[in-house]
Protein backbone atom coordinates (compact mmCIF):
# COMPACT_ATOMS: atom_id res chain seq x y z
CA UNK A 1 0.00 0.00 0.00
CA UNK A 2 3.07 2.52 1.08
CA UNK A 3 4.61 1.72 -2.23
CA UNK A 4 1.21 2.22 -4.13
CA UNK A 5 1.07 5.49 -2.64
CA UNK A 6 4.57 6.43 -3.54
CA UNK A 7 4.16 5.32 -6.85
CA UNK A 8 0.81 7.43 -7.38
CA UNK A 9 3.04 10.77 -6.19
CA UNK A 10 5.80 10.43 -8.33
CA UNK A 11 3.62 9.84 -10.99
CA UNK A 12 1.88 12.87 -9.91
CA UNK A 13 5.07 14.72 -9.78
CA UNK A 14 6.06 13.81 -13.16
CA UNK A 15 2.62 14.86 -14.94
CA UNK A 16 2.91 18.07 -13.56
CA UNK A 17 6.55 18.65 -14.18
CA UNK A 18 6.57 16.92 -17.71
CA UNK A 19 4.62 20.07 -19.42
CA UNK A 20 7.63 22.10 -18.29
CA UNK A 21 10.26 20.20 -19.73
CA UNK A 22 8.85 19.48 -22.80
CA UNK A 23 8.22 23.27 -23.49
CA UNK A 24 11.98 23.96 -22.60
CA UNK A 25 12.95 22.15 -25.32
CA UNK A 26 11.23 23.58 -28.15
CA UNK A 27 13.47 24.81 -30.39
CA UNK A 28 12.00 28.05 -32.69
CA UNK A 29 15.16 26.99 -35.48
CA UNK A 30 15.70 31.05 -35.80
CA UNK A 31 12.63 31.97 -37.62
CA UNK A 32 12.19 35.43 -38.69
CA UNK A 33 9.15 37.33 -39.70
CA UNK A 34 10.30 37.48 -43.22
CA UNK A 35 10.38 33.39 -43.28
CA UNK A 36 6.47 33.58 -43.17
CA UNK A 37 6.07 35.49 -46.52
CA UNK A 38 4.48 33.53 -49.67
CA UNK A 39 4.70 35.15 -53.22
CA UNK A 40 2.37 34.07 -55.94
CA UNK A 41 1.77 35.07 -59.52
CA UNK A 42 -1.23 33.69 -61.64
CA UNK A 43 -1.70 34.42 -65.16
CA UNK A 44 -4.44 33.52 -68.36
CA UNK A 45 -2.49 31.58 -70.80
CA UNK A 46 -4.41 32.76 -73.46
CA UNK A 47 -3.50 35.98 -73.00
CA UNK A 48 -0.97 37.70 -75.79
CA UNK A 49 1.33 40.04 -72.65
CA UNK A 50 3.53 40.37 -76.08
CA UNK A 51 0.95 42.79 -77.32
CA UNK A 52 0.78 45.06 -74.37
CA UNK A 53 2.97 48.57 -74.35
CA UNK A 54 1.14 50.60 -72.21
CA UNK A 55 -0.68 50.44 -69.04
CA UNK A 56 -2.93 52.90 -66.74
CA UNK A 57 -2.64 52.99 -63.47
CA UNK A 58 -5.32 53.01 -60.64
CA UNK A 59 -4.19 55.48 -58.10
CA UNK A 60 -5.54 54.18 -55.06
CA UNK A 61 -5.19 51.26 -53.15
CA UNK A 62 -7.94 49.07 -52.34
CA UNK A 63 -8.58 48.16 -48.79
CA UNK A 64 -10.76 45.14 -48.60
CA UNK A 65 -10.19 45.33 -45.09
CA UNK A 66 -12.70 47.35 -43.31
CA UNK A 67 -10.00 50.19 -42.52
CA UNK A 68 -7.61 48.35 -39.88
CA UNK A 69 -4.92 48.30 -42.28
CA UNK A 70 -2.82 51.60 -42.08
CA UNK A 71 -2.67 53.63 -45.42
CA UNK A 72 1.68 54.47 -44.83
CA UNK A 73 2.53 51.57 -46.64
CA UNK A 74 0.16 52.95 -49.98
CA UNK A 75 2.89 54.79 -51.61
CA UNK A 76 5.64 51.90 -51.72
CA UNK A 77 3.19 50.03 -53.00
CA UNK A 78 2.25 52.20 -55.75
CA UNK A 79 5.92 53.21 -56.36
CA UNK A 80 7.43 49.27 -55.99
CA UNK A 81 4.00 48.53 -58.97
CA UNK A 82 5.33 51.40 -60.42
CA UNK A 83 9.03 50.83 -60.89
CA UNK A 84 8.32 47.01 -61.74
CA UNK A 85 5.82 48.02 -64.99
CA UNK A 86 8.31 50.52 -66.64
CA UNK A 87 10.95 48.13 -66.31
CA UNK A 88 8.64 45.79 -68.67
CA UNK A 89 8.94 48.72 -70.99
CA UNK A 90 5.41 49.86 -71.02
CA UNK A 91 4.42 53.03 -70.97
CA UNK A 92 1.80 54.91 -68.52
CA UNK A 93 -1.17 56.22 -70.00
CA UNK A 94 -3.58 58.59 -68.48
CA UNK A 95 -6.35 56.71 -70.65
CA UNK A 96 -7.76 53.00 -69.83
CA UNK A 97 -8.73 52.24 -73.52
CA UNK A 98 -7.47 51.96 -76.88
CA UNK A 99 -4.98 48.55 -78.06
CA UNK A 100 -2.37 47.51 -76.03
CA UNK A 101 -3.34 49.13 -73.40
CA UNK A 102 -3.97 47.63 -69.49
CA UNK A 103 -5.75 48.41 -66.47
CA UNK A 104 -3.09 47.99 -63.29
CA UNK A 105 -5.04 48.24 -59.57
CA UNK A 106 -3.30 47.25 -56.38
CA UNK A 107 -5.08 45.83 -53.48
CA UNK A 108 -4.43 45.60 -49.28
CA UNK A 109 -6.54 42.91 -47.32
CA UNK A 110 -6.25 41.28 -43.95
CA UNK A 111 -7.18 38.18 -42.10
CA UNK A 112 -6.82 37.52 -38.56
CA UNK A 113 -6.32 34.29 -36.59
CA UNK A 114 -6.43 32.83 -33.26
CA UNK A 115 -5.49 29.54 -31.62
CA UNK A 116 -6.32 28.60 -28.48
CA UNK A 117 -4.72 25.72 -26.35
CA UNK A 118 -5.75 23.91 -23.21
CA UNK A 119 -4.14 21.31 -20.62
CA UNK A 120 -5.40 17.58 -21.03
CA UNK A 121 -6.17 14.32 -19.19
CA UNK A 122 -4.55 10.62 -19.03
CA UNK A 123 -6.62 7.93 -18.37
CA UNK A 124 -4.73 4.40 -17.94
CA UNK A 125 -5.64 0.51 -18.09
CA UNK A 126 -7.14 0.25 -14.57
CA UNK A 127 -9.44 3.34 -14.79
CA UNK A 128 -6.75 6.31 -13.21
CA UNK A 129 -6.91 9.69 -14.56
CA UNK A 130 -4.43 12.53 -14.41
CA UNK A 131 -5.29 15.76 -16.11
CA UNK A 132 -2.86 18.48 -17.00
CA UNK A 133 -3.07 22.25 -15.42
CA UNK A 134 -5.30 24.62 -17.72
CA UNK A 135 -2.23 26.70 -19.11
CA UNK A 136 -4.14 28.41 -21.63
CA UNK A 137 -2.66 29.63 -24.34
CA UNK A 138 -3.75 31.92 -26.73
CA UNK A 139 -1.95 32.44 -29.75
CA UNK A 140 -3.38 35.67 -31.84
CA UNK A 141 -1.87 37.12 -35.27
CA UNK A 142 -2.50 38.59 -38.36
CA UNK A 143 -1.73 38.08 -42.17
CA UNK A 144 -1.95 40.84 -44.80
CA UNK A 145 -1.99 40.68 -48.73
CA UNK A 146 -1.14 42.80 -50.75
CA UNK A 147 -2.11 42.14 -55.00
CA UNK A 148 -1.63 43.33 -58.07
CA UNK A 149 -3.76 43.11 -60.81
CA UNK A 150 -3.68 43.54 -64.74
CA UNK A 151 -6.75 43.49 -66.46
CA UNK A 152 -7.60 44.20 -69.86
CA UNK A 153 -10.68 45.96 -70.49
CA UNK A 154 -10.46 45.55 -74.26
CA UNK A 155 -10.98 41.67 -73.82
CA UNK A 156 -14.54 40.45 -74.70
CA UNK A 157 -16.39 39.87 -71.15
CA UNK A 158 -19.87 39.11 -70.94
CA UNK A 159 -20.00 39.61 -66.79
CA UNK A 160 -19.70 42.76 -64.85
CA UNK A 161 -15.95 42.41 -63.77
CA UNK A 162 -13.17 43.50 -65.19
CA UNK A 163 -11.03 40.38 -67.12
CA UNK A 164 -8.33 39.93 -64.79
CA UNK A 165 -4.97 38.52 -67.15
CA UNK A 166 -2.63 38.19 -64.52
CA UNK A 167 -2.46 38.46 -60.49
CA UNK A 168 0.39 38.84 -58.23
CA UNK A 169 0.13 38.60 -54.71
CA UNK A 170 2.26 38.83 -51.30
CA UNK A 171 1.06 37.06 -48.06
CA UNK A 172 2.44 37.43 -44.62
CA UNK A 173 2.53 38.20 -40.91
CA UNK A 174 1.45 42.01 -40.40
CA UNK A 175 2.60 43.20 -36.79
CA UNK A 176 5.32 44.05 -35.33
CA UNK A 177 8.84 42.83 -36.21
CA UNK A 178 10.53 42.53 -39.51
CA UNK A 179 11.24 45.31 -41.90
CA UNK A 180 7.81 45.77 -43.49
CA UNK A 181 9.34 48.24 -45.98
CA UNK A 182 11.68 45.85 -47.28
CA UNK A 183 9.12 42.83 -47.29
CA UNK A 184 6.51 44.72 -49.03
CA UNK A 185 9.26 45.61 -51.82
CA UNK A 186 10.79 42.39 -52.20
CA UNK A 187 7.09 40.39 -52.04
CA UNK A 188 5.83 42.38 -55.34
CA UNK A 189 9.52 42.08 -57.06
CA UNK A 190 9.36 38.53 -56.80
CA UNK A 191 5.86 38.66 -58.07
CA UNK A 192 6.66 39.66 -61.21
CA UNK A 193 10.13 38.38 -61.29
CA UNK A 194 8.40 35.41 -61.30
CA UNK A 195 6.66 36.20 -64.50
CA UNK A 196 9.03 36.17 -67.85
CA UNK A 197 5.58 35.90 -69.66
CA UNK A 198 5.46 39.31 -68.72
CA UNK A 199 7.78 41.00 -71.01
Amino acid sequence: MKKLLLFKRFLLIIVLLSPVVISSCYYDYGLETDNYDVVGSFYNPDYNFQNVTKYYFLDTVIHRDGGTVSRQYDNLIKSTTLNNLNSLGWVRVSDSTGAGVVTVGNFVTTTSYTVSESGGCWYDYWGYSWCYPYYGNTYEYTTGTIGVAIADVNVPNSSTSLPIQWLGVANGLVGSGGNVEQRIASGINKAFDQSPYLR
